[in-house]
C-alpha cells in the first residue's frame, strides 16, 4: 500500500510493513476551542466507527513452489491486530497446515491463490500431525480465530482462489484423512469474494459470532465425470458447514457433491439467501443431527431465494436414529428445482444404508423438529432419484416406494415433528404435469392436529394441497425443548452473479 506520509520497510522475516507517520510537516492551525471540540467529536465517532489500520504486511512468496506456509505465519504474527495483511498477485505454495490465531481488526486481501499440495500422501501426513483445531468433520488445513477480521479475494477471477487439487483424490475414490479446507471462527468477521476450487472435501466451517459471507464461489465438479457416474466423485464436497451464531451468507454459486449449505449443531440465527446449486448438490440441508445419540440443537434459520440445479434434494432435514435435541423454526422460500430428485425431503431415521438394515431405535428417542415452513417451490424432478454417491446395495438413500415422482419425502419419527407446514408448492416430475407428483408420508407419524397445518394431504400416493387451517397444530411452545426466539437479523438482497467465474 503506498499511502502518503508513510515509509516502507524492508523485508522482514518473510513480510514487508508499512507503518503510517504522522503528518508533521508545517505549522500547527490554530482553531478556536468551540471548533476543536467538534472536530474532537467526528474524530472519536470516525474512529469507533471504522476499522483503523496501523501498519500493513505483505506476505512473501517464494514463487518456485517451495513452502509458503512460514511466510504466511511470520506476517500474521507481525500484523496481527489493527493491521491489513496482503497476499500479492501470485501463487502461494501453503503446504503445511496453518493456525492464524489471535487476529484483532484485521482485514486480509487474498490478491493472489493459496495452494495446497498436490501428493495425496504430503496432505495426508500433514495433516495426521497437526494441531489444528479440528471441525465436525475433519481437521482444517486453514484455522482463523479472533475478533473484527476480514477475509476479501480479488476480483479477478484468476485470483483470490483456495485450490485443492481434489480432482487427485476423487480419480482414485481416497477419502482417507482429508482436510476440511478452512474455519473461520471469529467474532465479527467478512469473507468475500473467496473461490474454493477443486477442494479435497469439506469447505468452509464457520463456528464463530456475527459473520457476513458474500459472494461465495465453489468449484468442486470432477472434470471427467457427471453427476450420476460414480467414476471420481467428489464425495463430501460441503460448500459451507454452519454452527455458529448469526451467520449470513448472501451470494453463493456452486458445483459440488454434498450439501452446499448445512447447518450443523449449535447454529443459531442464520440466513443464507441468492444461490446456485449445480452438478449434484445435496441441498440447503439442517444436519445431520444426533449421531450416535448425541443431543445438538439448530434455531432460527432461513434459506431464501436458491436454485438447485441437478441436486439430489432441494430442502433436507436429516437427524440420526435415536438422536436427542431439537430443531426450531426453519424457512425454506422461493426455492427453483431444475432436475432434482427430490425437492422436499425430511428424515428423522437417518442411517448408513451401506452399512445394513435401520438400527433399532433402542434409545425411543428422536431429535424432534418445530416450526418448519416450506414456501414457494416451483420446478421440475430429475428421473434419477440419486447420484455417483450410490457405490453401495442398497444405496445410501434409498427410500422405500421411491420412484423420481415423489416432490415431497417425510420420514418422521412418530409425534416429534410440529408445526410443519408446506405452502404454495408447484413440482413436477420429469416431462409429467404436477399432477403426476407423488409424495411419501405416513399419517401415523404425525402428531395430533398436524394434518390440519401440513398444506398437503399425509400419505403415500398423489401430492394434494389441503387448506391450512387457522389454529390447528400441535404447538411448539408446549415442548420444553423448542425456544424460538426472533433472530433479530437485517437482510440486505443483493443478487450476485457468479456463474462467469466457472471454468
Amino acid at each position: 500500500m503506498n499511502c502518503p506520509r508513510s515509509f516502507h520497510g524492508g523485508p522482514r522475516n518473510g513480510t514487508k510493513e508499512v507503518y503510517h507517520s504522522s503528518q508533521d510537516d508545517g505549522p500547527i492551525m490554530a482553531f478556536p476551542r468551540s471548533t476543536l471540540a467538534a472536530l474532537t467529536t467526528i474524530v472519536v465517532f470516525f474512529l469507533s466507527t471504522f476499522a483503523v489500520h496501523a501498519a500493513e504486511c505483505v506476505v512473501d512468496a517464494n514463487n518456485n513452489g517451495a513452502d509458503d506456509s512460514e511466510h504466511i505465519l511470520q506476517a500474521f504474527d507481525s500484523c496481527k491486530e489493527n493491521s491489513v495483511i496482503r497476499f500479492q498477485q501470485t501463487n502461494y505454495s501453503a503446504h503445511t497446515p496453518v493456525s492464524l490465531t489471535g487476529l484483532k481488526n484485521v482485514t486480509i486481501h487474498l490478491d493472489g491463490n493459496l495452494n495446497l499440495p498436490n501428493n495425496i500422501s504430503q496432505v495426508q501426513q500433514a495433516i495426521n500431525v497437526t494441531k489444528n483445531q479440528p471441525s465436525t468433520y475433519a481437521t482444517p488445513w486453514f484455522y482463523f480465530s479472533g475478533e473484527d477480521v476480514s477475509l476479501i479475494g480479488s476480483d479477478n477471477p484468476e485470483w483470490g482462489r483456495f485450490n485443492g487439487f481434489g480432482q487427485r483424490w476423487w480419480d482414485i475414490g481416497n477419502r482417507t484423512l482429508r482436510p476440511q479446507l478452512a474455519t473461520f471462527n471469529v467474532t465479527n468477521g467478512l469473507l468475500r469474494g473467496l473461490k474454493v476450487i477443486k477442494p479435497v472435501a469439506w469447505g468452509w466451517n464457520l463456528p464463530g459470532t456475527n459473520i457476513r459471507v458474500e459472494n461465495h464461489f465453489v468449484d468442486a465438479k470432477p472434470d471427467n465425470s457427471t453427476r450420476d457416474s460414480t467414476v471420481s466423485f467428489p464425495f463430501n464436497t460441503d460448500g459451507i458447514n454452519v454452527s455458529g451464531n448469526n451467520i449470513t451468507i448472501d451470494g453463493y454459486y456452486g458445483h459440488n457433491g454434498d450439501d452446499c449449505v448445512s447447518i450443523i449443531n449449535g447454529a443459531r440465527n442464520v440466513l443464507a439467501q441468492n444461490g446456485y446449486c449445480g452438478f449434484s448438490s445435496h441441498g440447503l440441508s439442517i444436519g445431520s443431527l444426533g449421531r450416535g445419540g448425541s443431543e445438538q440443537t439448530v434455531q432460527n434459520v432461513t434459506f431464501k431465494n436458491w436454485t438447485m440445479d441437478g441436486a439430489v434434494y432441494g430442502a433436507r432435514f436429516k437427524s440420526w436414529t435415536g438422536g436427542r435435541g431439537w430443531a426450531d423454526n426453519v424457512t425454506w422460500e422461493d426455492i427453483t428445482l431444475v432436475n432434482v430428485s427430490t425437492g422436499i425431503f425430511i428424515t428423522q431415521n437417518y442411517y448408513d444404508q451401506d452399512k445394513g438394515a435401520r438400527p433399532q431405535n433402542t434409545n425411543q428417542t428422536s431429535t424432534k423438529i418445530s416450526n418448519f415452513t416450506f414456501k414457494n417451490f416451483t420446478g421440475g424432478l430429475n428421473l434419477n432419484w440419486t447420484d455417483g454417491t450410490c457405490i453401495s446395495n442398497p444405496c445410501w438413500n434409498y427410500v422405500q416406494g421411491g420412484d423420481a415422482t415423489q416432490g415431497i419425502i417425510f420420514d418422521l419419527y412418530p409425534g416429534t415433528a410440529l408445526n410443519i407446514a408446506v405452502q404454495d408448492v408447484k413440482i413436477h416430475p420429469n416431462d409429467k404435469p404436477e399432477n403426476a407428483t407423488t409424495v411419501i408420508c405416513d399419517p401415523s407419524t404425525l402428531a395430533a392436529g398436524e394434518q390440519d397445518t401440513l398444506g398437503f394431504q399425509c400419505q403415500n400416493g398423489p401430492f394434494v394441497a389441503t387448506q391450512i387451517k387457522s389454529g390447528g397444530g400441535s404447538s411448539g411452545s408446549g415442548n420444553g425443548a423448542f425456544r424460538s426466539t426472533a433472530s433479530g437479523m437485517g437482510v440486505v438482497t443483493v443478487l450476485v452473479v457468479l456463474g462467469g467465474l466457472l471454468l
